[in-house]
């Protein structure tokens, strides 16, 4: 069992919600912040009251408060953006700095890159709406938890969150999720939208785990990309986008990976989809 976690400060978590709540059959189990509990032969839907990304240890809470049990946590929530582009994003959780938005310094969160990235393809096969791009993002922001999650979201403006159809096209692809295991692996290097990373994992059969953008490398080291590895299903392999890297950032990339044993794959060696 997974469990899907939205809240009422989000109008993009609202409205995924409401979808997913039309889309199967729910059971009423109990209630969490003054929320009813639902649970599906897939999923439980735990809705809470607070920011998801201070929602510190939340995972715990629930485990506590409900006695249930779940093995990975997908989070419905909007995607702001100043540029306003509309998008459909999937991502991992954590900091690769200071912990400015939720979450623990230096810390990233634990993720399962095969249910993540598939969520992905998923959104990019389900995805009808022509003005909305399908992409990752870089592991950013909080919560801190200890279950492995990552967040689907809509951007970027209320307009989008908002839009029904995005929602249902959300929904959809969260209730279809199944694991699909390929070669677990770091992506590192480009934007915050991780846009080769993005293309290779709709090409080839590989699963991404934490992704680190080219702004994000002056923050790691050996004991980041360490934990970055344990928390992506102990990946032992990297794809790195090195046109999106700066010489000096390839060369400490490069020199970290080998210090961990961290195997450097290209395309090349991936089999396509």
């Amino acid at each position: 069992m997974d469990l899907i976690l939205t809240s009422q400060d989000d109008l993009a978590s609202l409205n995924i919600r409401e979808k997913l709540l039309a889309m199967d059959d729910w059971k009423k189990i109990g209630m969490f912040h003054n929320f009813p509990v639902y649970k599906s032969e897939k999923f439980y839907l735990v809705h809470i009251k607070i920011q998801k990304i201070y929602a510190e240890n939340i995972d715990k809470h629930i485990r506590e408060r409900l006695g249930i049990d779940f093995d990975n946590i997908i989070v419905a929530s909007k995607h702001r953006s100043s540029a306003g582009i509309r998008s459909l994003t999937v991502h991992p959780i954590g900091n690769w700095g200071k912990a400015e938005y939720g979450g623990k310094e230096s810390t990233v969160v634990k993720t399962n890159p095969h249910l993540m990235t598939e969520a992905l393809r998923l959104l990019k096969k389900n995805n009808n709406l022509d003005e909305y791009t399908v992409s990752f993002e870089a592991t950013h922001h909080g919560p801190y938890l200890e279950t492995p999650t990552f967040f689907i979201e809509i951007g970027s403006t209320e307009e989008e969150w908002r839009d029904d159809r995005a929602g249902e096209v959300l929904a959809k692809t969260i209730m279809e999720l199944e694991e699909k295991r390929y070669l677990p692996a770091l992506g590192i290097g480009g934007g915050h939208y991780m846009p080769r990373i993005t293309d290779v994992a709709l090409q080839y059969k590989i699963s991404f785990g934490h992704m680190l953008p080219s702004y994000a490398v002056e923050y790691v080291n050996e004991n980041t990309l360490r934990m970055a590895c344990e928390k992506s299903a102990h990946c032992k392999h990297a794809y790195i986008h090195r046109k999106g890297l700066k010489s000096e950032q390839k060369k400490k990339i490069i020199k970290i990976l080998e210090n961990l044993g961290i195997e450097i794959i290209s395309s090349k060696e991936l089999e396509k989809l």
